[in-house]
């Protein structure tokens, strides 16, 4: 009993200031609301229209986001790259054609390019002149894969999958064996994970011809023939420049044809001779790799594979950490240690601070820290997720895109600690 009185005290008070301000009068326009609202329709969910995959220009004053909206008729989602400036009255203007698809914008540093993925014909990837008026969207011959400019503007990478020069030819362990691959005229599975719902049957994972590995490529900004920077045989990822554009950072699990073993990605550093060194391999996952300014360290999320798990007896999952690494040898750093939620990508400032978001309850958020002591700072707030956190080159301004229960999403900017927020 003394529960339930303690409950209903705390809420009078509350009750109370509502109470308060309704002002009169207020009760009958109440009630029309109610009356004018009603159950979303199929109708509704055609009409919908969402925005996403912010992305702010270096100097902050443009956004470039994906409107997306629904085909009933076609059965499928059409989607577009607009842009809308971030000074004056937002006056969004489209940048694709609305014949074909496009999404990911991304800039080059120097604002003068800007990229994204599109459906028309001729290839994938196509880039926009920003420093001049409206112009046809072109491409960068020897481009094959989703652009990594560098930040000195002098090369372009990319990933692409690579299949492995031919094998020797196929040898059977009998005359028998030989005869039922000949004859045999269906297909034979014999690995765990052979199909995928929407997906179908799937290649085999453990071939790298039936499933070419994401290999690393370099090509000069303004063109040429890509050359191929990695022969690992597994997929390269979460690739990023050096501030002084003469290595990459990417993780890559060397594990990744063994069906048998759960995630275990490294942490590779690669020249632009093509000389990749590993900097963890003990073990743990790492994923999403970022540079500190000067270029000696890397931050990084790292968390224990299933592996690690299962080995360890845990009943439980695994926290995951964004870990401060020494380029060149020394002791890593677990920044998130001491903090008890998941830490997201990491992405390095231009001084001693590292942003991240992550999930605190049911909503999304940005958070920083520092390199150097630790401690989390939350930066936004509000019952609603935010995501596609893009920054401009001096860390003042941030985009991304909100959405909450009442609201598909849509784009905003603030100043970096969240302030000054404008949709």
């Amino acid at each position: 009993m003394r529960c339930t009185l303690n409950r209903v005290l705390r809420s009078k008070p509350a009750l109370v200031s509502v109470l308060y301000l309704v002002p009169p009068g207020a009760s009958s326009a109440l009630a029309q609301i109610s009356q004018d609202v009603r159950s979303p329709t199929l109708s509704d969910y055609y009409r919908m229209e969402t925005v996403g995959s912010p992305a702010i220009s270096p100097s902050g004053d443009r956004v470039a986001f994906v409107r997306t909206r629904i085909m009933e008729d076609e059965n499928r989602r059409h989607s577009e790259v607009w842009l809308v400036s971030t000074d004056g009255e937002p006056v969004p203007v489209r940048l694709t054609t609305p014949g074909f698809s496009a999404s990911s914008p991304r800039w080059s540093p120097d604002g003068r390019i800007l990229t994204f993925s599109s459906s028309r014909p001729g290839g994938s990837i196509w880039f926009l002149r920003m420093d001049r008026p409206a112009g046809e969207a072109f491409q960068i011959e020897g481009v094959g894969g989703s652009p990594i400019f560098s930040p000195d503007n002098r090369w372009i990478a990319f990933t692409k999958p690579t299949p492995p020069p031919p094998g020797d030819p196929k040898t059977y362990r009998s005359d028998f064996d030989r005869t039922i691959d000949e004859r045999f005229e269906g297909r034979m599975y014999d690995w765990m994970n052979y199909r995928f719902d929407r997906r179908g049957y799937l290649d085999d994972p453990r071939d790298p011809q039936a499933t070419p590995p994401q290999e690393i490529y370099v090509v000069p900004r303004e063109g040429g023939t890509p050359r191929q920077l990695t022969h690992l045989g597994v997929d390269a990822r979460g690739v990023a420049w050096s501030p002084d554009g003469r290595s990459l950072a990417f993780t890559a699990d060397s594990h990744q044809r063994d069906e048998h073993t759960y995630e275990r990605a490294d942490l590779w550093v690669l020249d632009l001779d093509g000389d990749a060194r590993r900097l963890m391999d003990d073990g743990y996952h790492y994923r999403n790799p970022s540079w500190s300014p000067d270029g000696r360290r890397i931050a990084v999320q790292r968390s224990a594979g299933l592996d690690m798990v299962i080995e360890s007896g845990q009943s439980h999952g695994a926290p995951i950490d964004i870990y401060v690494i020494p380029v060149n040898g020394g002791q890593s750093l677990n920044i998130t240690e001491n903090w008890d939620l998941m830490a997201g990508a990491p992405q390095w400032s231009d001084g001693n601070l590292i942003y991240f978001s992550t999930g605190i309850s049911g909503n999304t958020h940005l958070f920083r820290v520092s390199a150097g002591r630790g401690g989390v700072e939350q930066l936004t707030d509000g019952d609603r997720q935010l995501r596609g956190f893009s920054f401009t080159r001096d860390f003042n301004r941030i985009a991304y895109q909100s959405t909450d229960p009442t609201h598909p999403g849509d784009v905003f900017t603030s100043a970096i600690n969240g302030t000054r927020e404008r949709q």
